[in-house]
């Protein structure tokens, strides 16, 4: 349903034919296209599905070793943005108003399918059991245990563990860039494009980790708190409920914690 790059899934048929002509999808695919327009309203925009033009000029760029040109970027800008998605939940359509928007959905797709394979163990009366997509995390319990522990990385040493969190019925997502960047002329680039800017994510984060009983919250707020920036992203989080943060800074080249989970059930040990 999610890829962009299989020919027969929805969003490839939708990113080829949906400019001003409204293309029927399925109820899950309208769902979460909903979902994703109203956490972008929620996030002033620093989560947004339609940045894929950018990521491929980005892209483009690291394997040219060139840093893409003003000129590049302003017109893609005029191009992307998720108030351009005509969603019909009614009908189950979809359209672009812009002919070179497209969706994609690397930011959360991961967090997507946690939930949905959460709820098929339920269906099929799974008691505990702990989901791994690629470091996307949902620790599921429906006895009554203490929850599991969760070993948050020091991103300047990711050997390490610097804190730890303990899971129950809940999800924990991580952005940062430490692993995936894009490398031009000689510097590193976060892989995390700003949709306001076009550009690279300049975070004063290190890493955004984000709690959630949704899986899909977590990953894309996760993301969203990168880009924001620490203030930005902790009063995000501050004004949901249910949701909780670890945010990693660099203090001078040294880790710093910042959390809200001492506000909540959840402890945070260093």
């Amino acid at each position: 349903i999610l890829s962009r790059f299989r020919e027969g899934s929805e969003v490839y048929k939708v990113n080829k034919h949906s400019f001003n002509k409204p293309q029927i999808i399925s109820e899950e695919l309208t769902r979460l296209v909903s979902n994703c327009i109203r956490f972008s309203k929620k996030s002033h925009g620093a989560f947004d599905i339609t940045i894929m033009p950018l990521i491929e000029l980005w892209a483009n760029a690291a394997k040219q070793n060139i840093i893409p040109s003003l000129n590049e970027i302003s017109p893609l800008l005029q191009n992307t943005g998720y108030e351009n998605i005509i969603l019909d939940p009614e009908s189950n359509t979809l359209a672009f108003t812009k002919p070179l928007l497209r969706i994609d959905f690397g930011a959360v797709g991961k967090g997507y399918a946690l939930d949905r394979m959460t709820e098929i163990l339920k269906e099929n009366k799974i008691e505990k059991a702990r989901l791994d997509f690629g470091g996307h995390l949902y620790y599921m319990d429906s006895q009554g245990y203490e929850g599991e522990a969760v070993g948050i990385r020091n991103p300047l040493c990711p050997d390490e563990v610097m804190a730890t969190v303990t899971l129950k019925n809940q999800s924990i997502s991580t952005s940062a860039d430490y692993e995936r960047n894009f490398n031009i002329l000689g510097r590193a680039y976060s892989h995390l494009i700003n949709p306001c800017a076009g550009q690279p994510a300049e975070s004063d984060i290190l890493s955004a980790s984000v709690i959630s009983d949704s899986s899909l919250v977590s990953d894309i707020f996760s993301t969203a708190v990168f880009i924001l920036g620490l203030k930005q992203g902790m009063e995000l989080i501050e004004d949901m409920d249910n949701v909780e943060a670890l945010i990693i800074t660099n203090n001078q080249r040294m880790p710093e914690i910042h959390s809200s989970l001492d506000r909540a059930s959840q402890k945070c040990r260093p």
